[in-house]
């Protein structure tokens, strides 16, 4: 190290005294002892050199022209530089009142002259270590203070014989007092203590007092202006030789914060984000506590389970955002309309039931707990139709909304949360298929069907794989012609145990379980498949009809499924016709129109299947590019004998031709009604008169027949 590096590392004093002589013997002794030195003739300029140089001590000498020492002393104790310097000063006199006029001034210590100089630096050094020292405590009280105040975290101290006490500065602050004002008692801890946690507050500290070693609680304080913190109390006690307890000591913490988040995330865990209702994990668990109190007390409980009817083509015609503010609509509703009395008791005032409860998507479920019978779950059940059954505004939206509901009930139906739950589930199934907007009771026979049907959707999901499915397909004749043009392909499940499935019976199970999308894709397939080899051997061509569902239609990979099924079948578009209903036309009418569209685009035909069963108009109808429509069976079985349905199968047909649009009839059965037809100008008819649904081997031996010759049902 470069020897004026060592020198700068030297502690620095600062010699005052107006005396040359007496600031040179001073700077000789101090240089031997190890310091750099500053001097100054006078205090003004000693009060300059301190705030620019910061000495690590200084030799203040009394008497001096200008201002004294004392008057010097005081002002560079005001200083940040001197506040806390040692200061050592050196004065002729020695009585009693200078000595105390030095120490009042703010001196470290005191020395009168003649000096004596052999013992100044050795006084001087233990001056600076002692200042050292100190000055290390402030810095570690400064920074448990910083610290403290950090972390929210107070320290106190009670001696039990004196019975005087300390707080942190942080800790008066956490209690809410200026640091000082009060004496840190536990009377006035216990002030500040919320009063529905007084008790337990005082049941610690006097455990603590009376020798328990150790103790923590979590209470609630108040602090002026009304805000109400959470602290964390810990006590430790130390005592005498004897094990009396002497002094207690330990911490105060203000939790406020920490509280705030673990509620936070209790919410999270336990409410729904969008409803604030309490979640399924909530609602289970309050289930169980309100079960364990009805096997206890002999008494019925209810569980509902609800969801509101279709739902879905809201949020798809409407988008997301209004479904959820429909869902928060209806949950204010449901929040309104139940009776505290009827679930179990609010958590605050201004809380939800926590009986009533959001388990998902549009689901929500309600238990009942104050019932005697079960006509009192059907009051509540009730009560929730006629409060919906209100529309609901949201901007320029009015919106109808009906809810099909499910009861099950303790003990008849379930004894743990879960099975109520999904028996109440079943329940609310069950409601739908009867119409919905509805509640049912749950019973055993739900269980089993319902136990069937997810073992009938198991087969089925496995269904395509086994190669399981089938084609028929139904003739559909010419009437100009007489001859075969068409045919109507129908899917047919060949069940390995059960044997021929019928589509009724597993269609809408495909279409709930979302199965019905691969379904149709295979149908389109084999279809497109058979006309194919059909034409290679030679038959006369015709056109096959494919219905497809709802949501198959709307699926994202219809077009491209069936560009690529076109493409590698190699069968001519026009050779496939695309069967839709009514009432699919009228949902989200402008997707539909571009699909269809799009379809049409391909070279495909397009009819409206089952027409008169719907709701569309003939402004409507008019937009969409399609081929044909085929009247509804229920319109023709009883003509002509029937004056009205052959009045409106007569004003269909018309319509139709107005639009341009050719004519299929389904289900004609009886040659009345296909005479009628013709005479009506029906283009097509298929039905069980010309033939039932065949299987593909049998439609070839049919289209042989035929061939170019007039359809004869006698020949059949």
């Amino acid at each position: 190290m470069h020897p004026s590096e060592a020198n700068a590392l030297l502690p620095l004093a600062l010699v005052v005294d107006d005396d040359a002589t007496i600031r040179m013997i001073a700077t000789q002794t101090l240089v031997q002892h190890g310091f750099r030195i500053l001097e100054a003739a006078d205090g003004e300029q000693a009060l300059v050199l301190i705030e620019r140089d910061q000495p690590d001590l200084i030799l203040l000498d009394v008497i001096m022209p200008g201002i004294d020492g004392y008057e010097t002393c005081r002002r560079l104790r005001a200083l940040p530089a001197g506040r806390h310097v040692p200061v050592l000063m050196l004065t002729g006199l020695d009585d009693l009142d200078s000595i105390n006029h030095a120490y009042e001034a703010g001196a470290t210590d005191f020395a009168a002259k003649p000096i004596n100089w052999a013992v100044l630096g050795h006084r001087v050094r233990y001056m600076l270590r002692a200042a050292e020292a100190f000055k290390g405590l402030v810095e570690s009280q400064a920074l448990l203070s910083s610290t403290q105040r950090i972390a929210r975290l107070g320290s106190w101290s009670w001696h039990m014989v004196t019975e005087r006490g300390q707080w942190s500065e942080e800790a008066y602050r956490i209690l809410g007092y200026e640091p000082g004002t009060v004496p840190a008692s536990v009377h006035n801890y216990l002030a500040r203590v919320h009063p529905e946690e007084s008790g337990q507050a005082r049941e610690a500290i006097r455990e603590l007092l009376s020798g328990k070693n150790m103790v923590e609680v979590t209470h609630r304080i108040t602090v002026p202006g009304g805000e109400e913190r959470h602290v964390k109390l810990h006590g430790e006690v130390r005592c005498d030789d004897h094990g009396r307890p002497m002094h207690a000591y330990g911490t105060i913490q203000d939790i406020t914060a920490a509280k705030e988040v673990e509620e936070r995330i209790r919410h999270l865990a336990y409410f729904d984000g969008l409803t604030e209702l309490p979640n399924r994990h909530f609602f289970i668990e309050n289930v169980a506590k309100a079960l364990h109190h009805a096997k206890r007390h002999g008494r019925v409980l209810g569980v509902l389970s609800m969801d509101l009817d279709q739902f879905k083509r809201i949020n798809d015609t409407l988008g997301h955002t209004i479904g959820d503010r429909l869902l928060q609509a209806v949950a204010g509703r449901l929040r309104d309309g139940i009776r505290a009395q009827d679930t179990l008791a609010l958590a605050e005032s201004d809380a939800p039931p926590l009986g009533l409860a959001r388990l998902g998507g549009d689901e929500f479920c309600i238990l009942l707990t104050e019932i005697t019978q079960f006509h009192d779950t059907a009051r509540v059940a009730r009560r929730i139709l006629e409060s919906l059954a209100e529309p609901f505004k949201l901007d320029d939206n009015e919106l109808f909304v009906t809810t099909s509901i499910g009861i099950a009930l303790f003990p008849s139906d379930g004894d743990t949360p879960e099975a109520l739950i999904k028996n109440a589930d079943a329940a609310m199934y069950y409601a739908k298929s009867q119409g919905r907007n509805n509640y049912q009771f749950y019973g055993k026979t739900m269980n089993s069907r319902a136990l069937e049907k997810l073992a009938m959707e198991s087969q089925l999901r496995k269904a395509i794989e086994r190669s399981e499915f089938e084609l028929h397909f139904q003739p559909k004749l010419d009437l100009r012609s007489g001859r075969v043009s068409g045919a109507e392909a129908l899917i047919r499940w060949r069940h390995p145990e059960l044997g021929m499935v019928p589509p009724i019976d597993f269609i809408p199970l495909a279409e709930e379980s979302g199965l019905i999308v691969p379904i149709g894709e295979w149908v389109l397939r084999a279809a497109c498949e058979q006309n194919k080899l059909w034409q290679a051997r030679g038959l006369p061509p015709i056109h096959v009809a494919v219905n497809v569902s709802s949501p198959h239609f709307r699926h994202s990979g219809l077009l491209p499924t069936v560009a690529r099924i076109l493409h590698e079948t190699g069968l001519p578009p026009h050779c496939v016709e695309v069967e839709v209903t009514e009432s699919m036309l009228m949902d989200d009418m402008e997707t539909t129109l571009a699909t269809l569209h799009k379809l049409k685009d391909m070279g495909l035909r397009l009819a409206i299947d089952d027409f008169g069963t719907g709701y569309s108009s003939l402004s409507y109808l008019k937009r969409f590019p399609l081929d044909a429509l085929k009247v509804d069976r229920s319109f023709v079985k009883d003509t002509p004998a029937a004056t009205d349905d052959a009045a409106i199968t007569s004003a269909i047909i018309a319509m139709a031709h107005s639009l341009k649009l050719e004519v299929v009839a389904e289900g004609v059965e009886t040659t009345a009604q296909l005479e009628f037809l013709k005479a009506r100008g029906c283009e097509y008819a298929q039905g069980y008169l010309i033939s039932r649904p065949l299987a593909a081997d049998d439609f070839i031996a049919l289209l042989t027949k035929t061939g170019d010759q007039p359809f004869d049902r006698n020949a059949r």
